[in-house]
């Protein structure tokens, strides 16, 4: 069975997002929290992105 097109959007809209918030919210990547002046701590957009990516994991298993 397919995935419909709607879950395909958000699926791949939740990688690209978990993604970001897991591997690109650091330096030397745009719209780091250093490069806009609000410290150093990812820890919580770290747990977020995982959250995104278990989030897409479970729509994937649920389609299948």
């Amino acid at each position: 069975m397919a995935m419909s097109t709607s879950r395909l959007a958000i699926f791949v809209a939740l990688i690209i997002l978990g993604l970001y918030f897991v591997l690109f919210h650091t330096p030397p990547w745009p719209l780091d929290h250093e490069s806009i002046g609000l410290g150093t701590n990812h820890f919580a957009h770290t747990v977020f992105g995982v959250i995104l990516l278990a989030g897409s994991g479970y729509i994937w298993w649920k389609s299948r």
